[in-house]
């Protein structure tokens, strides 16, 4: 647990690099984080997460594994609930995973 905690903080660390100061990002889950965009258009936001993937990606530490990202990303459509982008979010996410992982899709 002690190295899956490092690497954790590690991707955190690397992720919140790749972000700009009015954008969030908080754990969501187990190994699941959530990064929220304010006032940012689908195109722009491939583009962060873009950066944020290779910051992890290039977060290499000898001593811990190596690791990668695959990110879901919505925005938000009409009167959106909360729910409903996380789950447009998700199942883009598992479409990042499908196609290879360590890649980005848009919902």
């Amino acid at each position: 647990h002690d190295i899956g905690d490092e690497v954790l903080k590690r991707v955190a660390s690397a992720a919140a690099e790749g972000l700009r100061n009015t954008d969030l990002i908080g754990r969501y889950g187990g190994e699941e984080f959530v990064i929220i965009l304010p006032d940012t258009d689908a195109s722009l936001a491939l583009q962060i997460a873009e950066r944020v993937r290779s910051n992890v990606q290039a977060s290499q530490d000898a001593a811990q594994p190596m690791v990668t990202v695959s990110l879901g990303i919505a925005s938000t459509v009409g009167e959106d609930t909360c729910n409903g982008i996380l789950k447009r979010a998700d199942v883009a996410l598992y479409d990042a995973k499908s196609a290879g992982r360590n890649q980005s899709r848009l919902a």
